[in-house]
């Protein structure tokens, strides 16, 4: 009984231990520096990060690297990451040894292959390394890749499991703008209408983004410039607005975004329990609150009153699941020469999207799950019946390396939103005052010539509460 308990005992603290490290964990060094604004820090961190220069998590390693090089405005570097990211994520595909690795440890053991929504952001972010590298052709390739790479997500799920995300606003809502600044009225026209269409056929909501009223009025704005007046009426009664025209006085627009806050980032969920000798038969299910689901794990038949190590009986079953991370700022308001004061909207809200599309595939992660477990649990019968201390050590060894997948691609921002500024000719100075939800506040100030046209800038806050 000694022994016994030694090893409840031991099981225990390795599995605290192991609750631990995460991949959150290991990327603190790098999040921390992006959080100071400090990027240069941020990509020697991730560069010197051995967890990121293993084979199998090399996508993590060039998104992380990507994600930072834009942020010190290096649009060229960052491009090239993200190209190698492409790469990879094409070569996964065809990767079947690291999955029945997955099947056999832990999901961690498998090649990461990047959540759906983190393929689609690779695409947004090379688009706006293209628009700051003033190629817009290149920018509305990568704009209209993001649809392209959504259909290819949904097309490999079998019918009756697709997901929900397979569609995003705020890309058709940035092709628009892209074909609106190479001065193709028609199709941002197009965009902006799919966009809208989207956003209606979802209530007027998609994955926790309302729809923008900017959003609204370009519909219309390109509608009645290209005399479209039936499209331009309808869309008045649908949206219930009224086309306001543009003054004819301003020297072109800025279209401006901020990144706020950091995406939230993946944890586990553990359940684990020693059937001890002299257990009866029975069924034990454990309740994931995060992912909704139960699993039912069967308890193996006791032997009276032996109390031998070999007939121990581990059991741990880990899911994962999203922590959210609150933006310390809350709101950012815009005040310009040309109009006075404004507000962003809500463009992407990555927090609702990471939180739904977990939820969108609870019925993969119980299947993984419960093959996992039943894999291991046979593999542990198999060795018992040759020796059964050694089978009973397989299962201790079998739960302590059970872990859920907790990678994911931790410095992307928790939302980003935009706002259209006309512009007057000549300098304009654009000052944005961002405040957090206890009053306090900083201020980004833009200095931007006017021009016609559409020109881009981004600002970006990452603090988390």
């Amino acid at each position: 009984m000694k022994n016994i308990f030694y090893c409840v005992y031991t099981f225990l603290i390795l599995s605290l231990f192991n609750s631990c490290a995460t991949y959150n964990t290991k990327a603190q060094k790098f999040q921390s520096a992006i959080q100071r604004g400090d990027f240069k820090e941020a990509s020697t961190s991730i560069e010197s990060n051995k967890f990121l220069h293993k084979k199998r998590n090399l996508l993590l390693y060039y998104l992380e690297k990507g994600k930072v090089a834009y942020l010190n405005k290096d649009y060229e570097l960052s491009n090239s990451f993200f190209n190698k990211a492409d790469v990879i994520i094409e070569d996964n595909k065809a990767n079947l040894g690291g999955k029945a690795l997955g099947v056999l440890l832990n999901p961690e053991a498998e090649t990461y292959t990047g959540e759906d929504f983190e393929k689609v952001a690779i695409h947004y972010y090379k688009a706006l390394n293209y628009i700051f590298l003033n190629k817009f052709d290149d920018a509305l390739v990568e704009a209209k890749r993001i649809n392209l790479q959504l259909q290819a997500i949904n097309d490999s799920y079998p019918l009756g499991k697709k997901n929900r995300y397979t569609s995003d606003g705020f890309a058709l809502n940035l092709q628009g703008f892209l074909y609106e600044a190479s001065g193709d009225i028609n199709n941002a026209f197009i965009s902006y209408r799919n966009a809208v269409d989207l956003y209606l056929e979802n209530q007027g909501s998609f994955f926790g983004t309302p729809l923008p009223d900017q959003l609204k009025q370009d519909v219309l704005r390109t509608a009645a410039v290209l005399g479209f007046t039936n499209e331009l009426e309808r869309y008045e009664k649908l949206l219930n607005t009224k086309y306001i025209a543009p003054q004819t006085t301003h020297e072109g627009e800025l279209i401006l975004f901020w990144e706020n806050g950091l995406v939230p980032y993946k944890d586990q969920t553990f359940f684990n329990f020693i059937v001890l000798p002299g257990s009866n038969n029975g069924i034990v299910s454990i309740y994931n609150e995060e992912l909704g689901l139960t699993l039912p794990i069967p308890i193996p038949s006791g032997n009276g009153n032996k109390n031998d190590f070999s007939d121990i009986n581990v059991f741990n079953v880990a899911f994962p699941k999203y922590v959210e991370r609150s933006p310390a700022f809350s709101k950012a308001t815009i005040s310009s020469d040309a109009i006075g004061r404004t507000d962003f909207q809500l463009a992407q809200n990555y927090d609702e999207i990471a939180f739904k599309t977990l939820r969108d595939r609870t019925l993969r992660e119980i299947g993984k799950a419960a093959i996992r477990l039943g894999t291991k649990k046979i593999s542990e019968s198999l060795v018992k019946n040759q020796n059964a201390d050694i089978g009973a050590a397989l299962g201790l060894f079998n739960a302590l390396t059970e872990r859920a997948d907790t990678r994911n691609w931790q410095s992307l921002p928790n939302r980003i939103y935009y706002a259209r500024i006309p512009l007057n000719k000549g300098e304009n100075t654009i000052r944005v005052s961002i405040r957090s939800s206890n009053n306090t506040s900083k201020e980004e100030v833009i200095t931007i010539q006017g021009k016609k046209g559409i020109q881009f800038r981004n600002i970006s806050t990452f603090q988390s509460l």
